[in-house]
């Protein structure tokens, strides 16, 4: 297999040189009267930072997807990790679920399925995209973070929760999208189907989107490939860009995990996941590096991309 840093042009394949500072906040906001934790890495040094807000799966932590916020970080960008009532910190408790932990709760019965009731709880969807809402809500108090030009990433229920706040709409519901939001990373999002999503919901996305999955990237019912890229194919974004990992699962290389240093799949993700968010900003060299499909042997690619990206 290709490594990351073999590809012709490597720009976005390694760190940058910005020194990257970790730090957790236990109440960054409140929402429905509960505290909203933080994780947060940024690129050391003075003046505001734009920022990326990264949501985790089911039953994961905040302290999750260390080495894709790492990377990103280091590129200039800060990164927040919001905790969200089902990680497993905060659900595994309240469940009564004992001899398990974020890593191994998936592999236990009963642990799995107390874990997806709340997967398929209207009620708790609505709690991400209120945390959410409100970690961007309280940006303008933060004298170092750019309130505007967000980009939103997730993986899983994290891809569900971000693909609402991009304007992705479910049968019986309004819209969920907030004013800060400029685009989109959704690794392993979902499509048509599940959770009240129609082949309808994604009319009204026109952000700039990035979708990765994996060509053994299976869904909660068994759908395949196919249902994963819906959100990339309905969307009517005029930036998008999709990435398949050969082989790839629903881990895509372990990404969710804590450490920073990455899987040579988990580094492509990272790599291509700062092009797009620096394309979304306005390089169009960054842009253009994707459009080249990079790490051909970890990836199939298919890109899109109109006149302008909406944001430059």
């Amino acid at each position: 297999m290709v490594g990351c840093n073999e590809h012709p042009d490597p720009r976005w394949a390694r760190p940058a040189r910005n020194k990257v500072v970790e730090s957790e906040v236990d109440e960054w906001a409140t929402a429905d009267g509960q505290r909203v934790a933080v994780f947060s890495q940024e690129p050391d040094g003075a003046g505001e930072k734009p920022v990326v807000v990264l949501c985790h799966g089911l039953g994961g932590s905040h302290r999750g997807y260390a080495g894709l916020g790492h990377h990103l970080a280091s590129y200039g960008y800060a990164v927040l990790h919001p905790q969200f009532r089902d990680a497993f910190e905060l659900a595994g408790p309240e469940l009564g679920l004992s001899g398990v932990d974020e890593r191994t709760w998936a592999a236990d019965p009963v642990a799995r399925q107390r874990m997806h009731a709340l997967l398929f709880d209207p009620e708790h969807w609505l709690s991400r995209v209120d945390r959410v809402h409100a970690v961007l809500n309280a940006l303008p108090a933060k004298w170092n973070l750019k309130p505007d030009h967000v980009l939103l990433a997730g993986h899983s229920f994290g891809a569900y929760t971000a693909q609402l706040l991009l304007g992705t709409r479910l049968s019986g519901y309004g819209t969920f999208t907030h004013p800060a939001v400029a685009g989109g990373i959704l690794l392993s999002p979902q499509g048509s189907g599940d959770r009240g999503l129609t082949p309808n919901s994604w009319r009204e996305v026109e952000l700039p989107l990035l979708v990765v999955t994996g060509t053994r990237d299976v869904g909660a019912r068994g759908e395949g490939v196919e249902w994963r890229r819906e959100p990339y194919d309905r969307a009517r974004s005029r930036f998008k860009h999709l990435a398949v990992v050969h082989d790839g699962d629903h881990q895509l290389g372990a990404i969710p995990g804590h450490d920073t240093e990455n899987s040579p799949t988990a580094a492509a993700i990272s790599a291509v996941a700062t092009a797009f968010v620096k394309r979304v900003h306005g390089d169009r060299a960054a842009g253009e590096w994707l459009a080249s499909a990079p790490f051909p042997a970890i990836f199939d690619h298919t890109h899109q991309e109109e006149a302008a990206c909406p944001t430059s």
